[in-house]
């Protein structure tokens, strides 16, 4: 008889200690998936800048074109924006961040005429889980997603 009461103890030991487990494990994993998406976006920003630094002036001049635009630099702008949406300078099937596109991508020259090129992206990030954590009742939803923002600023060379 006691041996089937230490049973019933430990069942409802469980159902209390259940939730507060998973919770933990999947907050270490959404911890985990933000990291991973932030360190690719922060090596996208600077694979493409070290290669709009190198390849933005063709023309060897000492002030660079204000816009700066595609004519001027070979497709520089369109291969830089492609090697931060699919790793490469060619245009891919699905960018490597899910749900970052061109429009979230910003190249300037900051301050005009020191030929310093600023990539700024900002990508929303969204939990695998769920962007919404619900409050049962007790008030409203807490949203989780909020925006990345990574700059990177090379001289032209």
């Amino acid at each position: 008889m006691n041996f089937s009461l230490q049973k019933g103890v430990a069942a409802v030991e469980m159902t209390i200690l259940l939730p507060f487990m998973l919770l933990l494990v999947f907050a270490t994993g959404e911890l985990g998936h933000f990291l991973f998406q932030y360190n690719t976006l922060t090596k996208l920003v600077r694979d493409a800048g070290l290669y709009l630094g190198a390849h933005a002036d063709t023309r060897q001049t000492s002030i660079l074109p204000d816009p700066l635009e595609d004519d001027d630099c070979n497709d520089c702008i369109t291969k830089t924006t492609n090697l931060l949406l699919y790793g490469k300078t060619t245009a891919g099937t699905s960018p490597i961040l899910k749900g970052l596109s061109a429009a979230d991508i910003n190249i300037d020259e900051y301050p005009a005429g020191s030929r310093r090129l600023v990539i700024s992206v900002s990508y929303n990030w969204r939990p695998i889980l769920g962007e919404k954590l619900t409050t049962f009742g007790l008030g409203n939803e807490v949203d989780l997603s909020f925006n990345l923002n990574a700059h990177y600023a090379v001289t032209v060379l």
